[in-house]
């Protein structure tokens, strides 16, 4: 190229791109490090070899139901089980219990389709802020919300950790406003004697016996209210070795020495007994990280099969508060689906499968209960979310060749919530003053500060964002937000009929 052909201008315009190509780049990296970013007990989880679950005797009465057992240690199983199979008449259907780590579902990402969101402009999309990377820049992922899934494990923990902190301040909060002092939340290890344990969580009714009586005695040596989740391993140097426990948050001055004088071999300790718990949801997320799956097996004869076809045509029936979604009235416009009574699209393999088996869950019990605290309302944000260095508005990006970006929009749901005891009466007073509160422009969020027997999400002194709230709510409808945020954060709050 002679020097008379060279134009200056153009190849400053040709480095400049190249120089955004290359940040655009360098954003895209940051944003997959920052989403990938994840406790480290979760490399454990994934990695080190797990022993197995089953105790032996358990699988010999699998294979031999009906045989007598004449083994010492499996007549110490069957005298652990809640019926005995050399009982007459019928064998008893035994609802054995499979238990696994978090993360060890290798297949369900490519199910449910887990794993970074794709743009179809070139890389992946993610939220940055646009004066500097350095403060925010994170990948969007899509999730299953599923603490089996290698993908969604750890952010799943940490979700579930929220939940777990919220429910129990909510009842401190509550306890307080009524002039009830609970002291600060304790972190509890409780072992019964392991030959005991590993019988009993091999089937549910035994199991469940089990932390029923978990739960009573923390509640009849000093507890008020609390959480437990059960641990069916530790982890050694190699290994995650079958050794069952209890991990229990919860309120009150334990008796140990009773405690133990009621149990005899049982172990129970106070973990870090002279420090404060700083944190409850970054507890609790980290003893979710490594909690016991368990999934029982359920008698097909205890089944209400008709029931539950009917349920799929009309939500509701078993499960409380469920109702028709987006894509039931989509496919009802398209002439198919359940509402019109069309079910040729449910997958019924899996379906009954589904049915057959009954996932153990977090307990939450006392005080704490979900059957003792009761939802009033929800309080609606709608909310616009900004840097917390720089408070400058963040943005969306599609791939990297998008320098434009959208604002972060969503809606916040914050549940009111009250005893249930004292539910009834608030909710009375709540409707015949909810046309002046109406008028005065006062909300539900309102009336949980002013009223002794109530609080909102909002006042429990967790920590607070520096997102933007909007005076009105967006212009697009709230379908439209829920609806992505059902996508990405799994189901809704909980709502009632008041969102005031």
């Amino acid at each position: 190229m002679q020097i008379e052909d060279y134009d200056i201008r153009l190849e400053e315009i040709r480095l400049r791109s190249l120089q955004r190509e290359l940040e655009m780049q360098e954003r895209q990296g940051l944003a997959v490090q920052a989403a990938l970013a994840e406790h480290s007990v979760t490399s454990y989880v994934r990695n080190l070899p797990v022993e197995s679950a089953v105790y032996p005797a358990i699988e010999y009465l699998r294979l031999h139901p009906q045989d007598d057992v004449e083994d010492e240690v499996q007549e110490g199983v069957q005298e652990g089980l809640s019926e005995n199979i050399e009982q007459e008449g019928p064998e008893p259907y035994r609802q054995y219990i499979a238990w696994c780590m978090p993360a060890h579902d290798l297949t369900r990402p490519d199910r449910k389709g887990c794993g970074f969101i794709r743009s179809p402009m070139g890389g992946i999309v993610y939220s940055a802020c646009p004066e500097d990377p350095e403060h925010h820049c994170k990948g969007k992922r899509r999730h299953c919300w599923s603490l089996r899934c290698p993908k969604c494990m750890n952010d799943t923990a940490l979700k579930r950790g929220v939940q777990i902190e919220r429910q129990l301040l909510s009842y401190k909060v509550l306890s307080e406003k009524k002039g009830v002092s609970v002291g600060d939340i304790g972190h509890w290890v409780v072992s019964p004697p392991q030959e005991m344990v590993k019988r009993l969580c091999q089937t549910k009714p035994e199991f469940d016996d089990l932390c029923r009586h978990v739960d009573d005695s923390m509640v009849a040596f000093g507890a008020s209210a609390g959480v437990t989740i059960f641990h069916p391993w530790r982890q050694k140097e190699s290994e995650w070795e079958f050794s069952p426990h209890f991990h229990i948050l919860c309120y009150g001055r334990i008796d140990t020495t009773a405690f133990r004088k009621a149990n005899p071999g049982w172990f129970i300790k106070k973990v870090h007994a002279r420090e404060r718990i700083r944190s409850i949801r970054h507890t609790a997320a980290y003893l979710t990280t490594h909690m016991g799956l368990g999934m029982a097996e359920r008698d097909p004869d205890d089944i209400d099969w008709d029931l539950k076809v009917l349920d799929m045509l009309v939500p509701g029936l078993l499960s409380p508060g469920a109702s028709y979604t987006e894509k039931d009235y989509n496919e009802m416009g398209e002439g198919k689906g359940r509402m019109l009574g069309d079910l040729s699209g449910v997958d019924w393999e899996q379906w009954t499968m589904k049915s057959l088996s009954a996932e153990f869950k977090i307990r939450y019990w006392g005080g704490a209960s979900k059957r003792n605290i009761r939802t009033l309302g929800v309080y609606r944000q709608y909310k616009i979310r900004v840097c917390k260095h720089c408070h400058t508005i963040l943005r969306t990006y599609d791939g990297h060749h998008d320098s434009v970006g959208t604002y972060i929009r969503y809606i916040r749901d914050d549940p009111v919530v009250v005893f249930a005891e004292d539910f009834e009466l608030v909710r009375n007073i709540f409707q015949s003053f909810k046309s002046r509160l109406r008028d005065e422009n006062l909300t539900i969020a309102d009336f949980s500060r002013m009223c002794p027997l109530t609080v909102c999400t909002l006042d429990l002194g967790l920590p607070m964002d520096d997102d933007l709230v909007m005076a009105n709510p967006f212009e697009e409808p709230d379908e439209y937000f829920l609806r992505r945020q059902r996508e990405a954060f799994g189901s809704p709050t909980d709502r009632l009929a008041s969102v005031v």
